[in-house]
């Protein structure tokens, strides 16, 4: 099929399917079915680029997507172990329970910078900025793709997707069934059950319900004597729900409740392991109508976290949202997607309940997809979000502020610009740039930590980190070996990074911007199918990240950012048969630990995981996965070295 064919089909059968036009009405409001789309052209479909359904090989934006079978083929029993494939992609584990990962460089325990979302509904914890992985309410079985943005698209997810964005897909309950049931042991005393089912509501309703749970122990790899104590062997309890109903041709309403309790040991801000106990109560309700405007979308939800640390410390957050779309078509030409969202973002201080700090954040934004001809299109989404920051209540300690500090607005603009050129059937160059945004973090602004002598304390008046991106990308499909090469050069500028730092004086420490960084890498991945039988991929990464801090402090990720990364996938299947063979160099680095400026050398390293797994009938399935298993343990970061991991798994289908 010719280039123009397969473009003129893809655009028909999405918009038709998806984007009614401006003036009649389109098909039936639906969520997407990726499955269908999938199977019809040949690839997976996406919204994470642009907010519309695409075919990943029309996205203006350097992404990876992740399916189903290639998550199980990995046999991960949690995401980090995922994500650690993806080109570009650091991740730092701490423990059984407890990793960072930041999306080309800058990582660092709670990374700030990765916006990571379940079905669009952010699971980012808005407390100290980053996301608790296995506090994910999601279980591996019911995962149908993760979709891996890298580089700044707050203009369509809003603040702190500067790094990246993580868009976690899960199987839809009106168009998929998925009923599984996976009991996992190994090595760390590991053990976990998780199930997921499907009920139909005859032809037009859906529900979806998963839980599980593990128990493990931690890492028994040495530690500083003040963390000893902190270690605590990992465990957590999960649960899901997730509902859709095709009320009229036109009207679809969907709504999901999810509960999670994890216990682990992790590593704070200031490279410190201290054991944390997460619950997580979050709740969604969707709208989606197909009307003569075009096809718009509502929802809103709520998260409520509480964060339980040592030495009393504890978090309560609630962040509720609401979100509006439409999308259109005007002509065949032109894809147009208006949207508009409001969240309210609300935290106690701690130890003590003397006050609470809150944001509201409102916002517009509208992006604009026009394919010029049958070989260009050009995309520009553009937002706009305005903040408005508050305190009430009293301080506990000797703050440096007082409530009115907090009587502050910030306004501010984001875009992404992509240009995508189809120079031949097989020839695909893509243009980018991004302005994103990284709010600071609740922790950041508020006045949280005090023993009522001495504190570290948020800072009101800190700015905003603004990332801008420039990117050139350079796809080849290559039919000589079934796949591909996919590769990106970038430039970026970091300006106001944040970190704590500034002491106003011997009792007092405060968050403040520490100055600028920029970066400059390359991504190159190929992959391909031998037959039926093998399929392979092979990946390089290099960063190099220049800092311009102004402030000593706790960060530095000129040195912490490996500049050389070599990664390379082997799969074989044959029957019920199928092995994987993942392999990754990373070259050495230089990590801060304990709180200090002092460096600790990281040296290169070679990190190999492996998987064989044998299908005993149509629907059960054994497996044995390891990690890390050329050595019992090894230094991969500045924290505990990571041990070799083994996990044995029963799935079964039905």
């Amino acid at each position: 099929m010719s280039q123009i064919l397969r473009r003129s089909v893809s655009l028909a059968a999405l918009m038709a399917a998806l984007i009614p036009a401006a003036t009649p009405r389109g098909a039936a409001a639906q969520s997407i079915d990726y499955g269908s789309l999938e199977q019809l052209f040949g690839e997976p479909v996406t919204t994470s680029a642009t907010g519309k359904p695409q075919r990943v090989s029309e996205a203006p934006v350097a992404m990876e997507i992740i399916t189903a079978d290639e998550i199980r083929r990995t046999g991960a029993a949690n995401i980090p172990d995922v994500l650690q494939r993806v080109v570009g992609a650091d991740v730092a584990r701490w423990g059984m329970a407890s990793a960072d990962i930041g999306i080309r460089g800058y990582n660092s325990p709670r990374n700030p910078r990765l916006l990571v979302l379940v079905n669009g509904r952010q699971v980012y914890a808005d407390h100290h900025g980053f996301t608790p992985w296995h506090a994910i309410p999601v279980e591996m079985a019911e995962i149908r793709q993760i979709e891996v943005v890298k580089g700044p698209n707050t203009a369509l997810f809003g603040f702190n997707a500067v790094g990246g964005v993580v868009n976690i897909v899960t199987f839809n309950p009106l168009s998929d069934s998925v009923n599984n049931v996976t009991v996992r042991t190994g090595t760390q005393g590991y053990k976990e059950v998780s199930g997921v089912g499907t009920i139909k509501l005859g032809d037009r309703g859906g529900i979806r319900v998963s839980a599980g749970g593990y128990n493990t122990d931690e890492y028994e790899t040495p530690v500083r004597t003040a963390e000893r104590a902190y270690r605590t062997g990992p465990r957590r309890r999960s649960f899901s729900a997730d509902g859709l109903v095709q009320v009229t041709e036109n009207i679809q309403i969907g709504a999901e409740v999810t509960k999670v309790h994890t216990e682990q040991s992790e590593m704070t801000f200031g490279y410190q392991l201290f054991p944390s106990n997460y619950d997580i109560l979050s709740t969604k309700l969707s709208l989606a109508a197909n009307t003569a405007l075009g096809l718009i979308e509502a929802k809103v939800y709520r998260n409520q976290l509480d964060v339980n640390l040592a030495l009393g410390i504890d978090y309560n957050n609630v962040v509720t949202v609401a979100q509006v779309q439409d999308l259109f078509k005007i002509g065949t030409d032109h894809s147009f997607r208006l949207s508009a969202e409001f969240r309210r973002n609300e935290l106690d201080s701690t130890p003590v309940r003397n006050g609470k700090v809150s944001y509201d954040v409102y916002s517009g934004g509208a992006m604009w997809d026009w394919a010029i001809n049958d070989k260009l299109s050009l995309v520009n989404a553009g937002r706009i979000d305005y903040l408005s920051l508050g305190r009430e209540g009293t301080f506990a300690g000797p703050s440096p502020y007082t409530n009115e500090d907090y009587d502050r607005s910030l306004t501010e603009f984001s875009f992404n610009s992509g240009i995508v050129y189809r120079a031949t059937d097989v020839d695909t160059l893509r243009l980018s740039a991004a302005r994103g945004i990284q709010v600071p973090t609740m922790n950041e602004l508020s006045v949280l930590t005090s023993n009522g002598t001495t504190g570290t304390y948020g800072n009101p008046r800190i700015n905003p980190s603004i990332v801008m991106n420039y990117e050139i990308g350079y796809d080849r499909r290559i039919d000589q070996i079934n796949g591909g090469l996919r590769t990106s050069v970038y430039y970026q500028t970091n300006s106001d990074l944040k970190s704590y730092t500034r002491r106003v004086n011997s009792l007092v420490s405060i968050y403040d911007n520490i100055g600028d960084s920029k970066a400059v890498g390359i991504e190159a991945q190929l992959k391909g199918r031998i037959g039926t039988d093998w399929n392979w991929k092979v990946g390089y990464a290099f960063e190099r990240v220049n800092d311009d801090l102004t402030q000593q402090t706790n960060y530095n990720f000129e040195d912490s950012t490996p500049r050389h990364k070599v990664s390379a996938e082997l799969g074989y299947t044959n029957g019920p048969f199928e092995a994987n063979l993942y392999g990754m160099y990373v070259s050495e680095v230089e990590m801060l630990r304990t709180g200090s400026t002092t460096l600790v050398k990281v040296p290169d390293y070679l990190y190999l995981a492996g998987r064989v797994g044998y299908r005993i009938t149509e629907n059960v399935q054994a497996a044995v996965t390891g990690f890390n298993i050329t050595q019992a343990e090894s230094r991969l970061t500045s924290g505990p070295a990571e041990e070799q991991r083994l996990l044995f798994s029963l799935s079964a289908s039905f």
